[in-house]
């Protein structure tokens, strides 16, 4: 695992007035240890929301080593992330998920904004683990915000740039 992974935000990332809605929302399902949970082939575009246990993301070039770990409060689906890659979630524990199909998850969208941006957050998070595994999201954000701020400084601090009079 790499390191990001460790890292990540351990805590909660939904509340009970989430959780709520989304048991309202979507379907309640429970899978053993060690299934496929999401494989390449699917045609699916579910969202899952883990609400016990663990799920594994590997790809298809190395099933030994994941690429990312979940838990619980976090989120996968084929929505963001397994869109023309060859990976697959698997269950490392048994686990209990919510899971929002393409309907359940536009309905979700209009009915909760707030919560879907939440759970799209979550999902662009994971993409950016998965995409870029030698840093964090985290890390990835910082840097962003200091090229921003550089910026800034830079357009800021030179007034007159196109008048030699001013």
């Amino acid at each position: 695992m790499s390191k990001g992974l460790a890292e990540r935000n351990v805590k909660s990332k939904l509340n009970t007035k989430d959780w709520n809605k989304l048991e309202r929302s979507g379907q309640q399902i429970k899978r053993n240890e060690a299934r496929m949970l999401i494989k390449p082939e699917h045609t699916n575009r579910d969202v899952y929301i883990i609400k016990k246990g663990s799920v594994a993301i590997y790809h298809a070039d190395n099933m030994e080593t994941p690429l990312a770990v979940l838990g619980a409060n976090d989120v996968l689906g084929n929505r963001s992330i397994f869109v023309h890659q060859n990976l697959y979630a698997k269950t490392i524990t048994d686990v209990e998920l919510i899971r929002l199909d393409q309907t359940a998850y536009r309905t979700f969208y209009l009915a909760y904004p707030e919560l879907a941006i939440k759970l799209t957050t979550e999902l662009s998070r994971l993409k950016l683990i998965i995409d870029f595994p030698e840093r964090t999201a985290n890390s990835f954000l910082s840097q962003v915000k200091s090229g921003l701020q550089n910026w800034v400084n830079k357009t800021t601090g030179k007034k007159g740039r196109y008048c030699h009079n001013c």
